[in-house]
Order: C-alpha cells, then sequence, then structure tokens
C-alpha cells in the first residue's frame, strides 16, 4: 500500500471517528427517547389508525364575525401586567383538545435525558453562536476540521502541480460521504440523531472540496502532460475522455447548486443533479478502478434511501382550503393521521395540470401543523411564497361546494413523503417548560407540539407560543384553535402571545381573547419572555429544563440563539438548563 493509499485510507477512518464521537454523545438522548415504547413506531412512517374519540370540532373555514372589543380589553405583557398570562385558568373549561387525557392514569413521567446546553449552559451556546453566513461555532469548527483533514492528505510531501495523482485519490475517497450526506434517510443523520437537513451544510461542503479537487486534479495532469510534450496523445486515451466526464459532471453540479440557480431555476438544480450524480459514479469507475470501492459504497447509499423512500411515500386524496389572511393554503389529508412526531416535516408533491407545466414534479417541505390521531387526519400550512406555492394557493381558492351550499374545499392527488426531520431524539415532554417562537406560517410546528405535549399529561408546567406575523388579522383564522389550547383543563398552563408588525387594516377587528391570549404591535421582547417562561416554570415546581423551539425565518433563529446564550445562568440553572431546537425556513 503506497503513501496515497495510507493517507487516504486513515483519512477516512479519521472522518469515520468523529462520526463515531458524535454517535456516543447522542447514546443518553436516545436511551430517554427509545427508553418509551411509543416512540417505537412513530416519527418512521406514514400510517392510518383508527382515531381516538375527539372533543373538538373538525376546522372550519368559514369566516365567522367576532365582537370588538375596547383596546384597555388587551393584556400588554411588556408594561409589568405579566400575571395574567400564567394566571390559573378557569375550572369550569372543559377539555377541548384531540385526545381526552385520563387524569386518574398519568403516564409515568418519560425520562429526561439532558443535552449538553442544558449542562454547560455557556459552553454550548458559545458555540451555538451564529458567525459568517448564519453559520454557528460548532458548524465552523467542523467544516474546519474537515477542511484540515483533506488538506493534509492532499498537500503532504505532495505538490498538485507534480502529483496530481492524490487530488484525484482525495476525492474519490469523498465520495461515499458525499452521497450519504445527501440522502433524505440518511445514515449519518440517523446515527447522530438529526435530520437529514441538518447536515445539509456538510454536503455542500463535501460537494464543493471535491468540485475543487476535481479540478485541482485535471490542471495539474495538463501542466504536467504539456511540460512532457504528450498532452494530445494523453487526451485521447479512453480513461482521461471518462475523466474529463466526470469533471464536467461536478462542474455542472458545482453551478447549478449555487444559490442564484436554485432559487431561479429548482427544477434545473434538480434534474443537473440526478442527471450528473448517476452519470458521475459511472465515469468515475471508467476513468480509475480504484474508485469501484467508493462508487458502490455510495451506490448503496442512494439505492436504499430511494427505497425507503418509496415505502414511506403515500399517494392519495388532499382537501385544500384558502386561508387568505395569513396568506396559507391548508392541506389536509384524511387519510394520514399516524406516524409522525411533533417537529415533523413531510414532502408534498401535488399531481394536477393546475400547478403549471412542471409544477407537479417539484416536491416542497412543509412543517406538519398537528396532533397524530385524529379525525381530521394530517393538516399542512404551506405558505405563499413563490411560483409554485402561489399555484397551489390559486387552486385551492376555485373550491368546490357541498350538498348544503357550503364551501368544502377542492380535493386534488398529492404524493406525500415522509416524516423527515424534527426533534431527533429530544423527547420534548420531559422538560419541565416549553417555549415555542414562531414567525408567519411556522405556528404549524407550535399547533402540532403543543397539543402533544398536553395529551402526554406527564411533567411539562408551562408552555408559551410566542407568535410572530405581520397583519394581526393572521389570528382570526387560527383563534379557535389557539383558545382549545390555552382553554383546556389540565395541570399545563399556557400561553399564547401575538406580536404583529404592521398597521391595523380595515379589514382586522380587535375581537374579545380568552384569558391566557394576548395581541400587541411591534416585535417580541423575546429575553423578557423567556426569563418569565423559566421564572413561571420554576414556581410551578419544574425543574427538568426549559425546551425552546423556533421556527420561522433564519432572522429570528439568530434573535433567539442570541437571547438562550445570554439569558440569566442562574434561572436556567434553577430550571435544570434550556434546550434550544431550530427549524429555519429554506432548506
Amino acid at each position: 500500500m503506497g503513501l496515497d493509499d495510507n493517507l487516504v485510507y486513515h483519512a477516512d477512518i479519521l472522518i469515520f471517528g468523529i462520526i463515531l464521537i458524535f454517535t456516543l454523545a447522542s447514546l443518553p438522548r436516545a436511551y430517554a427517547r427509545l427508553s418509551r415504547r411509543s416512540e417505537w413506531s412513530q416519527g418512521h412512517f406514514l400510517r392510518s389508525i383508527k382515531p381516538l374519540p375527539a372533543t373538538t370540532p373538525r376546522f372550519n373555514p368559514t369566516r365567522t364575525p367576532l365582537a370588538p372589543v375596547e383596546p384597555e380589553s388587551f393584556v400588554d405583557l411588556d408594561h409589568g401586567n405579566s400575571s395574567t398570562a400564567c394566571s390559573p385558568l378557569p375550572s369550569e373549561h372543559q377539555n377541548s383538545l384531540t385526545h381526552v387525557v385520563n387524569e386518574k392514569a398519568l403516564p409515568k413521567h418519560p425520562n429526561h435525558g439532558p443535552a449538553v446546553s442544558s449542562i454547560w449552559h455557556h459552553v454550548a451556546f458559545v458555540l451555538d453562536y451564529r458567525v459568517h453566513e448564519n453559520y454557528s461555532v460548532n458548524q465552523v469548527l467542523l467544516i474546519m476540521v474537515y477542511i484540515i483533514i483533506i488538506f493534509y492528505v492532499s498537500f503532504y510531501q505532495s505538490d498538485p502541480f507534480t502529483d496530481p495523482h492524490r487530488a484525484g485519490f482525495v476525492i474519490a475517497s469523498q465520495i461515499p460521504f458525499v452521497y450519504a450526506l445527501a440522502t433524505k434517510n440518511n445514515i449519518i443523520g440517523m446515527m447522530v440523531g438529526v435530520g437529514y437537513e441538518k447536515l445539509n451544510f456538510l454536503h455542500r461542503l463535501v460537494g464543493k472540496v471535491m468540485v475543487i479537487g476535481a479540478n485541482v486534479h485535471f490542471i495539474g495532469y495538463v501542466y504536467k502532460w504539456s511540460l512532457a510534450g504528450d498532452i494530445y496523445s494523453k487526451l485521447a486515451e479512453d480513461y482521461v475522455r471518462w475523466g474529463i466526464v466526470a469533471l464536467v459532471c461536478l462542474d455542472i453540479l458545482g453551478f447549478c447548486s449555487t444559490d442564484y440557480v436554485r432559487s431561479k431555476s429548482y427544477n434545473l438544480f434538480i434534474t443537473s443533479h440526478v442527471v450528473s450524480l448517476i452519470i458521475f459514479l459511472f465515469a468515475a469507475c471508467y476513468h480509475e478502478p480504484t474508485c469501484v470501492p467508493y462508487v458502490a459504497a455510495a451506490c448503496v447509499f442512494y439505492i436504499l434511501d430511494h427505497v425507503v423512500r418509496a415505502i414511506k411515500t403515500r399517494i392519495t386524496t388532499a382537501k385544500l382550503q384558502p386561508l387568505p389572511e395569513l396568506g396559507i393554503t391548508r392541506v389536509e389529508v384524511p387519510s394520514i393521521n399516524a406516524g409522525w412526531r411533533a417537529g415533523q416535516h413531510v414532502r408534498l408533491r401535488v399531481l394536477s395540470s393546475s400547478m403549471g407545466w412542471w409544477g407537479w414534479s417539484e416536491v416542497h417541505p412543509f412543517t406538519i401543523a398537528n396532533v397524530a390521531e385524529t379525525s381530521e387526519g394530517m393538516v399542512l400550512m404551506c405558505k405563499k411564497t413563490g411560483h409554485w406555492t402561489g399555484s397551489l394557493f390559486s387552486m385551492a381558492q376555485t373550491a368546490s361546494y357541498g350538498e348544503t351550499g357550503k364551501e368544502v374545499g377542492r380535493d386534488v392527488r398529492v404524493m406525500v413523503e415522509g416524516p423527515y426531520g424534527g426533534v431527533g431524539h429530544t423527547v420534548m415532554s420531559s422538560y419541565s417548560g416549553a417555549v415555542f417562537t414562531v414567525g408567519g406560517s411556522g405556528i404549524s410546528f407550535a399547533l402540532s407540539a403543543v397539543p402533544d405535549l398536553i395529551q402526554a399529561a406527564t411533567g411539562v408546567k408551562v408552555i408559551d407560543i410566542i407568535w410572530s406575523v405581520q397583519d394581526p388579522s393572521s389570528l382570526t383564522p387560527l383563534l379557535p384553535l389557539l383558545t382549545n389550547l390555552v382553554q383546556q383543563n389540565s395541570s399545563t398552563r399556557v400561553n399564547v402571545h401575538v406580536y404583529y408588525t404592521r398597521a391595523i387594516s380595515t379589514s382586522f377587528h380587535r375581537t374579545y381573547l380568552p384569558q391566557g391570549i394576548t395581541i400587541l404591535p411591534g416585535r417580541p421582547k423575546l429575553g423578557k419572555l423567556l426569563d418569565q417562561a423559566i421564572t413561571n416554570t420554576i414556581s410551578a415546581g419544574g425543574s427538568n429544563g426549559v425546551f425552546v423551539g423556533v421556527c420561522g425565518p433564519i432572522s429570528l433563529a439568530n434573535s433567539m440563539a442570541r437571547v438562550v446564550r445570554y439569558s440569566d445562568v442562574r434561572l436556567c440553572t434553577a430550571v435544570g438548563g434550556v434546550k434550544l431546537h431550530e427549524e429555519t425556513f429554506g432548506w
């Protein structure tokens, strides 16, 4: 075995060792989660089961007028009146959750596996601090470690102009990693307990390294052959031509993966990826037989991923209903009502010519917006942000009508794949408190997680939802659902804080709000609200930590990360730590 073989072999072993370290670090949380029998069947495959008895009515898209109220009736949390948000709920309120909780047979409190962030507060949130282009410190450290490993094996006792073979050997060794990180059913993500979307930055990094390395490899040989005077004879050889084909595939992948191309033509991005990745594997094998073991490993990852994706895919009928106040299309899939965990997402394809020439072929991820095992099935909230979601919203507006003449929405065939992502091995119900900071359609994360926490009836004492919207009228269609959450009859106190950034439109009428729901202008004071939630959790006897979930734009996630990082250490220690989880838009 030569020096090149030894270096590349040990580099791959080192990279795998780093993955193994993260796997071992996640084992306590994995044990805490999988010690619950119900977790073995949740979060893997979508299915349909007989829903449990429900006490809430189905979603009604009809807008009913709400009575106006004077501004003084609203609670201003930023001016000292914080007791209202966590005051005891009236006993006469009936349980309006999706599932009836049997208070005589409360489930055992789940095992609590605290993350590093719940134990070493400052160290963990220094690692979560955002640096260049929204990368956190721990992501930058991983990137630096990987680049150092690649640079070392590429340049140790080697010059790319006199020994270009080394660069080719290095990029060949990275083929399995780039393919494994590209899969939706990510084996590396399964090992470390995170979704594929959390590791996408590593996939992009390895891909860029391969593109650069392949060009260095080719340029080095062109330089070497030019000096020797036999460049034309070399370029005529078959193995060199196959190498050029592989290089062209990588360059196409690199160009079409840029943010500009991806945002302007997502179909070009997907098509170029599928075609180039397949051709590249064949070309690499014909170019250099040494690549065959690495290509074989990549093929295993790629084929297994597509087999599992096929098993996870359901073709069914969904009902579309527009929510104009939110600019959202509500997608209800009655035939699927189980199999996911709170915070997970699915990939949706709408099989209709109304989506345009290529719209039917596009697949987009959406967070599931309700708890499992309900009669209404799985619910998605698709924000109108681009051409595809705009077409979906327009199609939902052409609704059909039932026998009574009431609007019932439009039925359409869809392909649903998932579930994916979510909170990994974290068990939200094992914490004593929870804070959900969401923006716009990110409310779907809270709408699935909060009912799940309440129905678990374990140790969660206080739940706060902080929802930032542009227009206050966004509250209108979801007010019945949010009212159900705050007026439930359980030991968990739920509070909803809505903040709007635009002036009140003429179509919005201030409404009677139940105790526990407030609406205020401006941006939320996240630091004050988090400290308040921690204090209320401690007052309620909670000591198992506070879960902080963020779903929305990257700017919102960055703001909340800073707030958690600089939160009061004494409060965090007293409550048992703070766990931050982020679901950001724009996968």
